[in-house]
């Protein structure tokens, strides 16, 4: 088991460095969101992959062996030491941390649920605005953006941060994240999947972005706005 965990975590590490230092300053933001999804696929299978080498017989014609033969004269008990098996304890461990992560993955998810239901729902275009009263800015769960009830109302959401949000919604980048939230649940000794997953939802605002850019041709607009926001987050 440990042998698994140490080739896949090296694997995912050449594929993040590579990631980091190659793909992160291209503008392939599309190509790059599947490359983290294949590459953290082909993390995890590469270890069971095994290469086999054939290795041409040698001849042992002509050669004489010989076997030593040992005699005693008396057999001595031989005592064998009982030694405590760690390997369950530390697996057992492991499973229940892992138990109680996708615990909090499933209250999580329920939590959102209950949300969605609980609040009042308008349709717009592939998605659902779902108006809280909690004081958050606009952010997309599957089909549904979230969105603060007092700001729709007063129209206070400008609409390149509805198209922003709709293209986290029509691109299903909530798969992506509910993936890797799954593997971490299972993989939680592995760190860099903290990275992965920051770098999967950075690269989702790429994504977004660039959408936005493309269809209201505003770059300085945009980057207002995202800066009126940011410092709000603040």
């Amino acid at each position: 088991m440990i042998p698994y965990f140490l080739k896949s975590a090296t694997c995912l590490a050449l594929l993040l460095v590579f990631y980091h230092f190659i793909l992160e300053k291209e503008k392939m933001h599309t190509f790059n969101r599947f490359y983290l999804l294949i590459g953290v696929i082909v993390s995890l299978i590469i270890p069971f992959a095994t290469l086999t080498v054939e290795v041409p017989a040698i001849s042992t014609s002509g050669i004489t062996t010989f076997e030593p033969t040992f005699t005693t004269e008396e057999t001595l008990p031989i005592l064998v030491e009982e030694k405590i098996d760690y390997t369950k304890y530390i697996f057992g461990v492991y499973a229940i941390i892992s138990i109680l992560l996708f615990f909090r993955f499933g209250r999580n998810l329920f939590k959102i649920i209950q949300k969605i239901r609980l609040h009042t729902q308008i349709k717009l275009e592939k998605a659902s605005l779902v108006l809280v009263n909690d004081p958050i800015l606009p952010h997309t769960f599957w089909n549904f953006i979230f969105i603060n009830k007092t700001d729709y109302k007063n129209g206070k959401i400008e609409e390149e941060l509805f198209t922003h949000e709709l293209t986290h919604v029509t691109q299903k980048h909530t798969i992506d994240v509910l993936l890797i939230e799954f593997l971490q649940a299972i993989f939680w000794i592995n760190p860099l999947f903290i990275f992965l997953k920051k770098a999967m939802q950075l690269n989702h605002e790429f994504l977004a972005d660039e959408n936005v850019i493309n269809q209201h041709k505003n770059t300085f607009h945009y980057q207002h706005i995202l800066l009126n926001k940011a410092a709000w987050n603040n």
